[in-house]
């Protein structure tokens, strides 16, 4: 995860201060580097979550994924706006009227980009390297766990085992 998230604030950084064509195509580079912080992150929750958790985990990572790839886009094109930055090559005279600037700053979403990239990169930093989580003791034999047909579990008997696989925490669970 800091690998990747130090090549993502090097990459924001130099495309937001970059002055020419080459540079960008070295922060795109940077940027294919950056790619292995997702992967990292499952890597690491999943490592620090149980068995029976590990779907639910998955799931809510993919949903933040999800939403992030919804926001972010909305959120970084209203920065563009706010920070005057035409994509299109328009000529001298046909800028945008900006009501927020009246300055022209093009690296400007990349820079706040890269700040939070940092920001990242520092809660990452302070994450333990392995989450202090405590295992479930099962303190039933293996012979103990269902009843067999003749102490009354069979089919028909009535009798239902009831685990709880809720993916809540004890603790949470009103």
């Amino acid at each position: 995860m800091v690998i990747g998230l130090s090549f993502q604030v090097l990459q924001l950084l130099w495309f937001g201060l970059g002055l020419s064509k080459w540079m960008m195509w070295c922060a795109g580079v940077l940027a294919a580097a950056s790619s292995i912080t997702y992967p990292a992150i499952c890597a690491y929750a999943s490592q620090n979550a149980e068995g029976e958790q590990q779907g639910l985990l998955q799931g809510i990572l993919t949903g933040i994924r999800g939403l992030s790839n919804g926001f972010g886009p909305a959120t970084f094109g209203l920065l563009f706006y706010i920070f005057h930055v035409q994509l299109d090559e328009a000529t001298e005279g046909e800028g945008i009227d900006n009501p927020y600037t009246g300055i022209s700053l093009p690296g400007g979403p990349f820079i706040f980009g890269a700040l939070l990239a940092f920001l990242a990169l520092l809660i990452t930093l302070s994450l333990p390297d392995k989450a202090a989580i405590k295992p479930k003791i099962d303190h039933r034999k293996k012979t103990d766990s269902e009843p067999s047909e003749d102490e009354g579990g069979g089919v028909g008997s009535g009798f239902h085992h009831h685990h709880d696989h809720s993916p809540l925490l004890p603790e949470s669970v009103p």
